[in-house]
């Protein structure tokens, strides 16, 4: 599985993520709520954008020409539209970790195996937490980046108790394996190629199922970085064209791609 492509699910969640050719970084905190986008630079001023239309910059009320308008607009309904499929991008990478857990870890230990309990039940965490940090209890759209934990989605705590209990699985994977290899050669007369090869059989099928899934999610997380690209452009349209606005840089999208 591909960490980039997983990390691309979260590039508005962490501070800088990659994924093959496309390296976007954020500056400053953003907030979404009651479809009003809020950015806060790293100087501390407040930029709000009510509805798409009204820009207001530390509480004041911005006159702004027909471009500066549709570059609002271009940049409101950007961040808009890209909450959800970050949050889909990100639901995704978790669908793929369970099919790996449960059609992987699942047969190798047994779907009621305690430890593959404990990761499933990291990785149901995880879902939750996107969908808490993305929607709100009706279901509309709710954002804010200062609700994450050390300003990141995953928190440190979060993080080490998710590598302990990875550690903990593949340490009773390898106990498993150990018995089925032995159980093998007691009780098939110490041949083990039928054995390696029902095992060589298994990595691939599930290889190629999460190949397959993991290549959807590049696709996914390309256009997504095409998507932050327009923002970026409106968002540097908008800082070089009024004073005001000069501290505006939240997303800095470097790509090859072409818009």
């Amino acid at each position: 599985m591909k960490k980039s492509v997983i990390a691309a699910s979260l590039l508005l969640l962490t501070g800088t993520a990659a994924a093959g050719e496309c390296d976007v970084s954020m500056d400053g905190q953003v907030s979404l709520m009651n479809n009003i986008l809020t950015v806060t630079t790293e100087d501390n001023d407040i930029i709000k954008i009510d509805a798409g239309e009204t820009l207001f910059v530390n509480g004041k009320r911005m006159d702004i020409n027909k471009n500066q308008e549709r570059w609002v607009a271009e940049y409101y309904n950007g961040i808009y539209d890209a909450v959800p499929v970050a949050a889909d991008l990100a639901l995704d990478g978790v669908a793929i970790a369970n099919v790996a857990v449960s059609e992987v870890l699942g047969n190798l230990l047994g779907s009621e195996s305690n430890a593959v309990e404990k990761i499933q039940s990291k990785l149901d965490d995880v879902k939750q937490k996107i969908e808490h940090n993305f929607y709100a209890e009706d279901g509309s759209i709710h954002l804010d980046s200062a609700d994450f934990s050390d300003g990141e989605f995953f928190g440190a705590k979060w993080e080490q108790e998710f590598e302990d209990t990875v550690e903990e699985v593949v340490t009773a994977s390898i106990g498993h394996l150990m018995i089925a290899l032995g159980t093998e050669l007691i009780f098939g007369d110490g041949d083990t190629n039928d054995f390696d090869q029902r095992m060589d059989n298994f990595g691939q099928n599930i290889e190629q199922k999460i190949e397959a899934r993991a290549d959807k999610l590049e696709q996914k997380a390309d256009a997504f970085c095409m998507r932050l690209a327009k923002i970026d452009n409106a968002e540097n349209k908008l800082q070089n064209s009024m004073g005001e606005l000069s501290g505006l840089n939240l997303i800095t999208v470097k790509s090859d791609r072409k818009m």
